[in-house]
């Protein structure tokens, strides 16, 4: 009872706080997890670099399938290419909301033009 009390407040809290209501996306390669701290890096395609943390509230999805409760920031892989959906409201992190998680891109095979 206590935990759906509690995840109803974060729901309601997060549906009608201001700072909540502004969620923010991006998309990029995950660099680098450290989940001893629950964050991880992630170079945006826009070219900067971002560092977020993951909490109980954050949803995860790899492959179009929804992650259950047993799925931890350790399936992450460097190399994969995500979207994820945060709020900028904390100055020293992000805090994920969403992540979606894709395979790492697939390297063109370079093309060997003969020489005639």
């Amino acid at each position: 009872m206590k935990k759906e009390v509690l995840t109803g407040l974060a729901l309601f809290c997060a549906a009608s706080c201001p700072a909540f209501a502004d969620g923010m996306k991006t998309f990029g390669t995950v660099e680098q997890i450290m989940a001893e701290q629950n964050t991880f890096t992630v170079r945006g395609d826009d070219g900067h670099t971002y560092l977020f943390n993951v909490n109980e509230m954050t949803e995860m999805e790899k492959n179009g399938k929804w992650f259950d409760e047993d799925v931890t920031l350790t399936d992450l892989n460097t190399g994969d290419r995500v979207q994820v959906e945060y709020f900028a409201d904390n100055p020293d992190y992000l805090i994920v909301d969403e992540v979606e998680i894709f395979p790492p891109k697939a390297k063109k095979p370079m093309k060997n033009k003969k020489k005639k």
